[in-house]
């Protein structure tokens, strides 16, 4: 690279040359954490075991045992005349394949000729940045599954063929009525949930796993609407607060919250996380822009994270200096479908139209 120099009597004021330093304390990038959060919107119990690359999950699958009565002309006996039933299992799988791991050199000459610690700069940045995929592959994941199924197809991974479904999953899809609110259609996904999913062997999705998530232009909206629903002095205590209900405080640029809207939390996360979403399933920018939230439960979601050796520090080979390599692996797979309702601020056409556009998860680095 060229060596660029200011002018030597820069800054310069009434034929003056004037002092310049480089403050020590450096100008902070702001990520956001992890808020699509284990036990909550995702499930991480199955993964204790991460140095592997796929996590295998069984269900023990519920028997299909009717009641019956006795003296009923068909299997009316004192005995039950049907036959005895056995057990039965389905296997999923969770592949721990993403992951960040493009090492950073800090030779020595460039630590010497700042007044920053390169290295605690970079390794905070670079939690920030897995917390943000991790986020967006999380999102990624659960949309895959509800896309592809709703439109006839499966694809578990990346890394397995599409297969055409027998029975296509209903539509849950919840789309903004023509001058709706969207705490309407938030309730409306909600009630999506409690309907559970029969074939998943889910009654109804427990009301201690769930979560929504927003984009920003969606909670102001939200937040809009429940000012007009409080009234009184309910309004001061929202305003106030700028949360969604009266006792929330917001916390978007960290821990994403803002509030509780049925029994479910809230969660805003930032048009840098929906964009790297579409990144993760191999949509065009702004192909997500109409998917104004998600409301999700976390049993129908696993999630392994391999954060056993995250960050390793050598001496760089090429000279003095440091090379941090980190070590970041992660996966997630979406199981039941039904488990994420989607919310569109409008019609939205499903992206997978034949077996062969089925969405995946698949990291940034590795699309052309």
């Amino acid at each position: 690279m060229a060596n660029i120099f200011a002018d030597i009597s820069a800054p310069y004021i009434n034929n003056v040359t004037l002092k310049r330093i480089l403050s020590p304390k450096v100008k902070e990038n702001i990520f956001q954490n992890i808020i699509v959060k284990p036990e909550e919107a995702v499930t991480e119990k199955f993964s204790e075991d991460t140095d592997a690359a796929e996590i295998q999950v069984l269900r023990l699958l519920p028997q299909a045992i009717n009641a019956r009565e006795i003296g009923a002309t068909t299997n009316g006996g004192f005995y039950n005349s049907l036959g005895a039933l056995e057990s039965g299992t389905e296997a999923y799988g969770i592949q721990i394949l993403q992951t960040i791991d493009q090492p950073i050199t800090i030779p020595t000459n460039s630590q010497d000729m700042i007044s920053i610690d390169l290295v605690s700069g970079e390794v905070k940045n670079l939690s920030g940045i897995v917390a943000r995929n991790v986020n967006a592959m999380s999102l990624a994941a659960m949309l895959a599954k509800n896309f592809n199924n709703i439109a006839g197809y499966d694809q578990r991974n990346s890394n397995a063929a599409a297969t055409t479904l027998t029975e296509a999953t209903p539509s849950n899809w919840v789309t903004l009525a023509s001058n709706g609110s969207y705490v309407d259609a938030i309730i409306d996904a909600l009630a999506n949930l409690d309907n559970g999913n029969e074939a998943q062997g889910i009654d109804a999705y427990p009301d201690d796993m769930r979560a929504i998530f927003i984009r920003p232009t969606i909670k102001a909206a939200v937040l809009k609407s429940m000012v007009g629903l409080y009234g009184g002095t309910g309004v001061f205590d929202v305003l106030q607060r700028g949360g969604l209900d009266r006792t929330a405080k917001p916390e978007v640029a960290t821990t994403g919250y803002v509030g509780e809207i049925g029994n479910t939390p809230v969660y805003c996360l930032s048009a840098v996380g929906w964009s790297l979403v579409e990144k993760y399933l191999g949509l065009t920018a702004g192909a997500l822009n109409n998917l104004a939230a998600i409301v999700c439960s976390g049993v129908g979601t696993g999630r392994a994270l391999a954060f056993n050796n995250t960050i390793k520090i050598v001496d760089a080979q090429a000279g003095q200096g440091l090379i941090i390599q980190p070590k970041y692996r992660f996966g997630a797979e979406c199981w039941d479908p039904l488990s994420v309702v989607p919310i569109f601020s409008q019609t939205f056409t499903n992206p997978v139209t034949a077996q062969s556009n089925t969405l995946y998860v698949r990291g940034a680095a590795s699309r052309t």
